[in-house]
């Protein structure tokens, strides 16, 4: 476990801008889990950015890697 302000959070939301689009598998793939999982409505089309999830501040360095 790291200590709070080590970067854990800051890490976890620059990953999604280095890394590439979702291709269209990938995009399917996502919009069909975030609808059964309810995060989406019925009006919202293929999620075509990746998602975001706010890592807890007791993360290990191991974990979020």
């Amino acid at each position: 476990m790291s200590p709070p302000g080590t970067g854990k959070t800051m890490l976890a939301k620059r990953l999604p801008t280095i890394i590439p689009p979702l291709t269209l598998e990938e995009a399917l793939e996502t919009t069909k889990i975030h609808s059964v999982a309810g995060k989406i409505d019925d009006h919202t089309a293929l999620m075509t950015k990746r998602t975001f999830r706010s890592p807890h501040h007791t993360i290990s360095d191991n974990a979020i890697v």
